[in-house]
């Protein structure tokens, strides 16, 4: 480490295991991270069916898009602090990398929206981030963990990264009754 750049001591925060959930539809990431013991303390969606079902089922929602929210808002929300949530999960919207639909990628405005995720990790800097999309967006996986490395942030003489792996993992081999393939980014703060 540069001996100039202090560590900030997030061990306060240590057996917190609260989640923020974006991108978060009908929350089936949610459900199992909540039968694994984690607490998902608050679900982002554009979609109104979605932010409905999940005012429905009982659990703290912020709608609307997310390039218009603020980190600070889910943090205000939740009461949480900058560095105090366990994880932060979600799927952007998949159409734009899809091999059924045009494969636009990131030149379709849908497909930025994974910058958006970014943004709010950048801010909030959780210990760990967990993000899932189509097979589609291998193309550019080894680009998404590069632009997340380029957003390395040193703020007050802090540097916060994460140390990113990905794979493509298909639901046949968890035991699941269907072959669906995903990509699995799965992130931890350093």
């Amino acid at each position: 480490m540069h001996k100039n750049i202090k560590q900030n001591d997030y061990s306060r925060y240590a057996a917190n295991r609260d989640v923020i959930s974006l991108f978060s539809g009908a929350m089936g990431l949610d459900i199992g991270l909540g039968k694994a013991g984690l607490n998902v303390v608050i679900g982002q969606d554009f979609d109104a069916a979605c932010v409905k079902t999940m005012k429905a089922n009982g659990h703290k929602v912020l709608g609307g898009d997310i390039r218009e929210i603020q980190p600070q808002q889910l943090l205000d929300m939740t009461g949480l602090a900058v560095g105090e949530p366990f994880l932060i999960c979600g799927g952007p919207p998949c159409q734009p990398f899809s091999t059924a639909g045009k494969r636009l990628g990131i030149n379709d405005p849908r497909g930025s929206l994974f910058m958006d995720f970014i943004r709010m990790i950048d801010y909030i800097r959780p210990r760990f981030f967990v993000m899932e999309n189509v097979k589609g967006m291998l193309k550019v996986a080894d680009q998404v963990v590069e632009d997340y490395e380029s957003l390395k942030i040193h703020k007050d003489g802090y540097t916060y990264t994460y140390s990113v792996y990905y794979e493509l993992l298909n639901s046949a081999d968890f035991s699941v009754a269907q072959s669906r393939e995903r990509l699995i980014y799965i992130a931890i703060r350093i």
